[in-house]
């Protein structure tokens, strides 16, 4: 009896990486906020496949690196029928009209943590809080249709992520 307990409990411990990378977007969308606006799934963006499952309606790029996958994500139409928004692992980039190249831009920090560049002169002023809607629609919609994990480790997931930023 206690061999297969002692199996068992190494199968589980070597599961643990597979399932904490594998499952990184629901860890990283499901975690608490601190008031501050953090977009945890930007770092995973850049060495972190994103299946186009987990954000339907938008148009995934996956460039792939020598060991990591870079995902540039993009959609139009988000919350006008002229807008654009631009997602890759460093900044968002937000575009009140997708024929234009005005865009307002939204620098993330390496624990994903947003923070605004200045705004361009000639931008609606509106422009910074529709900004931050489509992103915060993105994150929604990611953490609505990321795989939910058998085995939840939320709670080894977010001490990593105190060490490790």
């Amino acid at each position: 009896m206690k061999k297969w307990l002692i199996l068992f409990g190494i199968i589980f411990v070597v599961q643990i990486p597979f399932n904490l990378h594998y499952h990184a977007y629901y860890y990283a969308t499901h975690m608490k906020d601190d008031g501050d606006k953090y977009y945890r799934f930007a770092p995973l963006l850049g060495n972190n496949y994103l299946p186009q499952s987990y954000v339907p309606g938008y148009k995934i790029e996956h460039i792939d690196l020598r060991e990591a996958t870079k995902n540039v994500v993009t959609k139009t139409n988000v919350l006008t029928h002229k807008d654009k928004i631009e997602i890759n692992p460093q900044f968002a980039n937000y575009y009140p009209s997708k024929h234009q190249n005005d865009f307002y831009t939204i620098t993330f920090s390496n624990d994903g943590k947003a923070e605004p560049d200045e705004e361009l002169e000639n931008l609606p002023n509106n422009t910074k809080q529709k900004a931050y809607a489509s992103l915060n629609r993105f994150n929604q919609t990611l953490k609505e249709n990321s795989r939910r994990p058998i085995i939840n480790l939320q709670w080894l997931w977010n001490m990593w992520y105190q060490v490790s930023n």
